[in-house]
């Protein structure tokens, strides 16, 4: 009998890694499971998908996705495939474009019957090698069966630079050209090779160029990610190891980026390296980080020390919003309006408008200062002895940014 090898107790610490996350699975496969609708749209977060979805929804005729290979122009296409409603639309999808107009004319629908004289060709082929004929769909004929299904047609063609004739392109124009109810949403490494007359019928509002990704898309699809799982936000990866995996490079395709989270798992699941306390993203009443806050605090004395090394734009604030920032930061239970005044020694009105700026509320003050990232604090009402209270709290994206030493 074959006995376990050591290696496989890696598969048993990854369990407990994805058991302490509170995790399902993890979630950074790179393979969005196309074919599985529930599990791919869990996953998925509609950055360019939810873009086309969006000009299909509002009747544009066509949309065009470009980039390099990795960058999602796929997963793009079947997020919107998998959302358009089935009461308006009948979608198909082309892993690459028809090699002529009868074989995309059999894609579309449209079987031409087999007559008396096919029928003779197919029984005596095999005894005489007779070939049976081809028989073609003219674009005529493809155009009247399109037109004749009275609902929307949403064609998705993927690899669509693949096109082993040219002369395609110009069918697909045309097509649109003479269909009313017909929309495509082609996929291409670039737009070389399409024909102008196509690319300007598709319009530049309807053509999406993705080279890669920024730092905050590439955040915004990995705490998505995270959350389809049971996650919250980015934890249990710090600031400054997202920061070391965000490389200018890695931003090119989330292929990359996973990979690069993928060892860090590996790491912490075999005790390789620590999860970091400062990443985790809990709500301002959770135990845990009262207790760090607490110890925190009675290690270096009552007042505690914010460092602000993640937070340059600190210097921008005002006198009161310094103020005020210091005060919800050190405290974390939330305080009224009455109790930020009476701690920082402010007058009401110029609490208020302190803490109406600080939560992004004035639109002259975000102007003001497009570094800071507003909202800074954010307002929940709570019940305080039996009546219901607005209590000021620090976001909990700012939150983060600081430490008490």
């Amino acid at each position: 009998m074959n006995q376990p090898s050591e290696n496989a107790d890696v598969f048993g610490a990854k369990e407990k890694l994805l058991g302490d996350l509170g995790w399902q699975e993890n979630p950074f496969v790179k393979d969005l499971r196309i074919y599985d609708r529930e599990s791919f749209l869990r996953y998925y977060c509609p950055l360019d998908g939810g873009k086309v979805l969006e000009r299909l929804a509002f009747d544009a005729k066509a949309c065009m996705l470009v980039g390099p290979k990795g960058v999602g122009k796929t997963s793009a296409l079947y997020f919107a495939y998998y959302n358009l409603p089935g009461s308006e639309f009948d979608t198909i999808m082309l892993k690459q474009p028809a090699a002529d107009l009868t074989a995309l004319a059999e894609e579309l629908g449209l079987r031409k019957g087999e007559s008396a004289l096919d029928g003779l060709f197919s029984a005596i082929g095999g005894l005489w090698g007779a070939k049976k004929p081809k028989r073609t769909v003219s674009r005529q004929e493809l155009v009247e069966f399109l037109r004749g299904r009275g609902r929307k047609l949403a064609v998705f063609v993927d690899e669509a630079h693949l096109a082993a004739d040219p002369g395609m392109y110009m069918e697909f124009k045309y097509l649109l050209d003479e269909v009313p109810n017909l929309r495509i949403v082609f996929s291409a490494l670039s737009r070389e090779g399409f024909p102008d007359s196509l690319v300007q019928l598709v319009g530049e509002n309807n053509v999406f160029a993705r080279k890669g990704f920024s730092r905050e898309e590439m955040l915004e699809i990995i705490a998505h990610r995270i959350a389809s799982v049971g996650g919250k936000e980015t934890h249990p990866f710090s600031r400054g190891a997202l920061d070391e995996i965000l490389t200018e490079q890695n931003l090119l395709t989330p292929r990359y980026v996973f990979d690069e989270l993928n060892g860090r798992l590996a790491e912490m699941a075999l005790g390789k390296r620590k999860l970091a306390h400062e990443s985790v993203r809990l709500g301002h009443d959770d135990e845990l980080v009262k207790a760090a806050v607490a110890s925190s605090r009675e290690a270096s004395g009552a007042a505690g020390k914010l460092t602000k090394i993640h937070a340059d734009w600190w210097v921008a604030l005002s006198p009161s919003q310094q103020s005020i920032m210091q005060l919800l930061l050190e405290g974390g239970d939330g305080l009224t309006l009455a109790e930020v005044c009476k701690s920082v020694s402010l007058a009401e009105n110029t609490a208020f408008n302190a803490l109406y700026q600080l939560r992004g509320d004035d639109k002259r003050e975000l102007e003001r200062k497009k570094d800071v990232p507003f909202p800074l604090v954010e307002v929940k009402a709570r019940m305080v002895g039996g009546r219901k209270k607005n209590m000021y709290y620090v976001a909990e994206k700012v939150r983060n940014l600081f430490t008490v030493n």
